[in-house]
């Protein structure tokens, strides 16, 4: 029921290419790929950099990641908006896409946590700036299989989720940290190049909405304020993945080979992303959501307990799994939940709700990591996943209910 609410009222595009998606798609998904080849090369090593080059504790690596996603939360729903009453959404886009690219090359030469700190937060500025205008553009450019564009865009991005921490493992031993982080360079040039040469500004379905920031609260219907607590305890629950590598270590994996552990989770994000856009399409959005939210509670459960490292890499693909079905299917939600004109202000309250938590969670799971033990940590994580699946099936009663 709920599938044939949130397909209504999605135009087709005119220039369809491959797998069904307008090139358009293919294009972002390609500038994402590359982006996400240089941030997933620094990512693959950042926590083993942090702890054991700069002397960091697993607080303070939960601390950074915290504080880096939730101090762009305001950001994400400010660029939606602007978007909206603009009706510019491409340059936003790339302003963002730059900033991230140009930030982390950087990062090669700090000396302290707190460097890395500065420059964490300044690439997630970039992300703040481009998540909600991009996912808009995403959605203008899609037919009524928007769950399939969102699908192919997350694995074109997770395919970069994937070199990136297999260069990172092949290449930290002969360039060192500061070659791993001047290296991302290239691929983030590729990105800015793409955005800026070849991804067409999508043709609006509304006329710009000058007054966007005023009506915003026509937003925040019953439906849409259950989704966006859903999403937010959702987002409490997946913890950094910097304590899913420490995790590694903990369980008997050398330092040295977590970029491939990193890199395995990805594979199976990338895996997962494509089924479960179509699951969307086929079956209903929030079943596919709930079907992801399932997927980390038995992953969380799993790497809790585990004290082999077969168990542990069992836990990391489940963990894998959820997160392709989950951010392919949760932003596919969207459009069926906000009129078109306050499409890209529903994203950016969609991305600040989700960025709003990931400080004070973070910042909770390092200390209960290094308080009580991994186990809990990760037990805090699956509780909050239980409670992001209630909200998501009081959301999908809504949805029944108006229907």
């Amino acid at each position: 029921m709920d599938s044939q609410v949130e397909k209504s009222g999605i135009m087709e595009p005119k220039n369809r290419a491959m797998l069904g998606v307008s090139s358009n798609i293919l294009l972002l998904g390609l500038v994402s790929f590359f982006t996400d080849i240089s941030t997933e090369l620094i990512m693959a090593v950042l926590p083993t950099f942090l702890v054991i080059s700069l002397g960091a504790t697993p607080e303070i690596v939960g601390t950074i990641e915290g504080i880096a996603e939730s101090m762009t939360s305001f950001l994400k729903l400010v660029s939606g908006a602007i978007a909206d009453r603009t009706g510019k959404r491409k340059r936003l886009t790339a302003i963002g896409y730059t900033l991230s690219n140009v930030t982390k090359p950087i990062m090669g030469f700090v000396t302290s946590w707190l460097g890395v700190l500065f420059l964490r937060v300044t690439d997630r500025i970039g992300k703040g700036l481009r998540t909600a205008p991009r996912d808009a553009m995403i959605a203008d450019s899609s037919d009524s299989r928007i769950g399939r564009s969102f699908g192919i865009h997350r694995s074109l991005d997770q395919l970069g989720a994937i070199v990136g921490p297999i260069l990172a493992f092949l290449l930290l031993v002969p360039l060192g940290y500061e070659g791993i982080f001047l290296l991302t360079a290239i691929p983030g040039a590729i990105a800015i190049a793409i955005l800026v040469l070849f991804v067409k500004e999508p043709p609006s379905k509304t006329k710009p909405n000058k007054a966007i920031l005023k009506n915003a609260r026509a937003i925040m219907n019953r439906s849409f304020s259950l989704y966006i607590v859903s999403a937010a305890f959702y987002a409490a629950s997946a913890i950094s993945y910097a304590f899913i590598l420490l995790k590694a270590i903990e369980v008997g994996i050398p330092a040295e080979m977590t970029p491939l552990v990193y890199a395995l989770i990805q594979l199976f994000h990338v895996l997962s992303g494509v089924p479960a856009g179509e699951i969307s399409d086929r079956f209903g959005r929030i079943r596919a959501v709930q079907i992801g939210y399932l997927l980390l509670l038995i992953s969380f459960g799993t790497i809790a307990v585990s004290s082999e490292p077969w168990i542990f890499i069992l836990g990391a693909v489940l963990f894998g799994m959820h997160q392709g079905t989950v951010e392919t299917s949760q932003r596919a939600v969207i459009p069926s939940l906000a009129k078109e004109e306050f499409k890209g202000t529903a994203y950016g309250i969609y991305n600040m709700a989700v960025g709003i938590v990931v400080l004070p969670t973070n910042i909770a799971a390092g200390f209960i990591y290094t308080s009580f033990g991994s186990g809990y940590a990760f037990l805090y994580g699956s509780i909050l996943a239980l409670m992001a699946s209630i909200s998501m099936a009081a959301t999908q009663r809504t949805l029944k209910t108006k229907k």
